[in-house]
């Protein structure tokens, strides 16, 4: 019994991943693969931003980014979580401001936007949404701070359709003589 006991509690050690500051001398790169002491990196990652009071914890396997990514602020806060699969991010990454609020919402399928991306000012409101269909866009809206949108279109056969920025959302007309007007 004792024999299991320690085996097991041997795994749980062993299986915990190493964790390497990214200023570690042992931490090379060659192109987008991390390696640690020589070897492709298997572990978590951690860079600190100290400037900016951030510090990211990424889980690498076979030295790519592979699991979870976490941003947290100096005061505690979780400013984001993103998910890698072989180096390509996938599923929902979520963002916050240092204060908690919403700062944005990506879908990703095998590294490239799919679905929904929401993007939030850090006063709350809504700065932009787009839709994404394997990496390109299908639809964007984006407004003001006072909530006036700016930009509103579609793609449909690799054509633009909607207002795809200007200074003023009016809707423009021509008249019977083709003289331009606003409403």
């Amino acid at each position: 019994m004792k024999f299991y006991l320690l085996a097991i509690c041997f795994l749980l050690v062993a299986c915990d991943p190493v964790r390497v500051a990214s200023i570690d001398p042992s931490i090379t790169r060659n192109g987008r693969v991390v390696f640690y002491r020589g070897e492709k990196f298997y572990g978590l990652l951690e860079s600190k931003a100290e400037e900016l009071g951030i510090v990211r914890v990424t889980s690498y396997k076979n030295g790519l980014p592979d699991g979870k990514e976490t941003d947290v602020h100096s005061n505690g806060q979780v400013l984001a979580e993103r998910e890698f699969s072989e180096g390509k991010k996938v599923g929902t990454h979520l963002g916050w401001f240092p204060d908690g609020k919403k700062r944005f919402h990506n879908e990703y399928l095998e590294g490239q936007f799919h679905g929904p991306q929401w993007e939030w000012r850090n006063s709350g409101t809504l700065y932009s949404y787009a839709k994404f269909d394997h990496g390109k866009v299908i639809g964007k809206k984006m407004w003001r701070e006072n909530g006036q949108i700016y930009m509103n279109f579609v793609i449909h056969q690799g054509r633009a359709y909607g207002m795809t920025g200007g200074k003023l959302c009016s809707q423009i007309r021509g008249d019977e003589d083709g003289n331009t007007i606003l409403f």
